[in-house]
């Protein structure tokens, strides 16, 4: 009776748990609970890699946002900007905001527009490299549910995404019979 108390006690604390190996026993859908931690697995490393892609891209708009307003501060118009950036002048305008009279820095108008084409690129590359993260992010729910071995709402918790857009991008997916 004693050894009992301590196995329920210590199975209460988190100590105890069965022994036996995890089999690979399908579930209600179809899939395997391998599959499942393997998928879940999958869309952690995927998750964490665009929230790696994101913050890198918004740290990149703060950089383009800086140095637009250095070179309004030293003068330059903002239809060159906004030609430099490859955007609108209305962004350049926003971007802005108020821009406090100072004294120009100066730096040559060719060398910002230098700085500018520069941080165009590298905006350019960050945002096809979170276009493929996304792409790969629409596989990857696509071959889940595919699987069958993650529901909608899994599916949605680990994308971050809500069950509606989830269910979009798996219109069309068929699952095997």
């Amino acid at each position: 009776m004693d050894v009992q108390l301590k196995r329920r006690a210590s199975s209460l604390a988190g100590g105890y748990r069965y022994g036996a190996s995890r089999r690979a026993v399908p579930d209600r859908d179809g899939g395997t609970e391998d599959d499942a931690a393997r998928l879940r697995s999958e869309f952690a490393r995927q998750r964490q890699r665009l929230a790696q892609a994101d913050s890198g891209y918004r740290a990149l708009i703060v950089r383009r946002n800086d140095l637009i307003a250095e070179c309004v501060q030293d003068r330059l118009p903002v239809t060159k900007i906004a030609a430099a950036l490859g955007v609108s002048t209305w962004v350049v305008r926003t971007a802005v905001g108020d821009p406090g009279e100072g004294p120009p820095s100066g730096v040559s108008r060719e060398s910002r527009l230098e700085q500018l084409g520069q941080i165009a690129c590298e905006l350019a590359e960050a945002s096809a490299a979170r276009l493929a993260l996304e792409e790969e992010r629409q596989a990857l729910v696509a071959g889940a549910h595919r699987e069958g071995a993650l529901d909608l709402f899994e599916l949605a918790s680990l994308t971050g995404l809500t069950p509606e857009h989830v269910r979009r991008m798996v219109r069309g997916v068929r699952r095997p019979e």
